[in-house]
């Protein structure tokens, strides 16, 4: 059953199944890699080098790394190892880029978004339909004339970040930001009806309180949190529950000058469990699909490393016969897909079902504590091992010791 519903002018088409809810558990597999069955490092050409420069010169300047996911990046705790991992070893350059609001079933690893009931609508580009999301896929839409909204650290911290929103207005509006220091006020002027990062606010510290002076037409997209030191990695994790590459098309055009404004030097694309599920997925259009994606982010980013992760083992079918008929029928063909097509665009390619052991290796894992009962999902040990397996790859193929 299906429900339209119209906020501030803004018609939502949601559903109202169970299963469509923004909170669902999402079917995605789990799969590592192994060296020999990724994309070589010659073939990513020179952009290697340059990220390889780049983290090498971290002490100075910031890298920044976007990933784009499903639920294994929604949870951020396959995300949020390889942050914890590149920060510890080439500095901590900040959180990155968080939702606006909180998002049921969505976490960020190093802090937690808090508002106050019936202040915001939260939009989600996996089951709701909209010509306005922005970067990431969430838009946030105030119900009161001052909705506010709080950041607050997992573990206490003296970091100090500078902070921006992702907005869009059609009349401009006010930002209070407020910390233990004091309170700051920037305008936020109308954008036309597209995306925009409004002013940077520096030197603030968590928790921060974000207050918006909203008029009608005002949104929020997300906040872009970096180190106030303008050096380290900055990892930002946009992952949606559920979600599969397609969920890209959905998005405002003109995302891609957003994510432009993140000057990324690395670029993840995390996604195909979801896809390995879809008994009916057309492989050749979705080999169309991501071969345009990977095109247009050479377009936009030409000195940015692509790196496609494949999706990791999971078990479809548990008392099937074989462990090919075990497996979601599309899984084999998607880590091949993907893998030529990292190749086609000198992308990189880390195969995650290699990793955990080839096919059918999730159940050794689930035994080892490593995967949880639904054998398409790992535990934090499990994602925390994977992440240390993408880590070393990817210093592998950057030439990093």
């Amino acid at each position: 059953m299906r429900q339209l519903h119209n906020i501030m002018g803004l018609a939502l088409l949601t559903c109202a199944l169970p299963g469509c809810s923004p909170v669902a558990a999402v079917k995605a597999p789990t799969q590592p890699l192994t060296a020999q069955a990724s994309t070589p490092a010659g073939q990513a050409g020179g952009n290697l080098t340059l990220l390889a420069n780049k983290f090498k010169a971290a002490g100075r300047a910031p890298v920044s790394i976007v990933q784009f996911g499903d639920s294994h990046t929604a949870a951020d705790l396959f995300s949020g190892e390889m942050r914890r991992l590149l920060q510890a070893q080439y500095g901590d350059g900040g959180i990155g880029l968080i939702a606006a609001t909180p998002v049921p079933g969505t976490r960020y690893d190093q802090v937690i978004l808090k508002t106050a009931a019936r202040q915001w609508a939260l939009v989600s580009a996996r089951n709701q339909q909209s010509e306005q999301f922005p970067l990431g896929g969430y838009l946030s839409v105030p119900l009161v004339a001052q909705p506010a909204v709080r950041i607050e650290a997992r573990e206490p911290g003296a970091q100090r970040y500078t902070v921006s929103v992702l907005y869009q207005a059609q009349a401009a509006s006010n930002l209070l930001v407020q910390d233990a220091r004091g309170q700051n006020r920037r305008t936020l002027v109308a954008t036309a009806g597209q995306w925009r990062f409004g002013p940077v606010v520096n030197n603030v510290g968590l928790p921060l309180d974000l207050t918006l002076e909203s008029l009608p037409g005002t949104m929020l997209g997300g906040w872009y949190l970096q180190s106030q030191k303008r050096a380290g990695v900055i990892y930002s994790a946009l992952g949606i529950n559920g979600a599969r590459l397609e969920v890209l098309n959905k998005w405002q055009p003109g995302w891609q000058d957003s994510l432009k404004t993140l000057r990324p030097d690395l670029v993840v694309l995390a996604y195909g469990t979801n896809e390995a599920f879809d008994d009916t997925l057309d492989l050749n259009l979705y080999q169309a699909q991501l071969k345009q994606r990977l095109e247009q982010l050479r377009r936009d980013l030409p000195r940015t490393v692509i790196l496609l992760v494949g999706p990791s083992d999971s078990i479809k079918q548990r008392k099937a016969q074989g462990c090919a008929a075990r497996q979601p029928r599309q899984l084999a063909a998607i880590v091949q897909i993907q893998r030529e097509s990292a190749a086609q665009a000198n992308a990189l390619f880390w195969d995650w079902q290699a990793y955990m052991g080839g096919p059918c290796s999730i159940a050794a894992w689930q035994a080892q504590g490593l995967a949880r009962g639904d054998l398409v999902h790992l535990t934090a040990d499990g994602y925390r091992k994977s992440a240390a397996g993408l880590y070393g790859y990817l210093r592998t193929q950057l030439g990093l010791k």
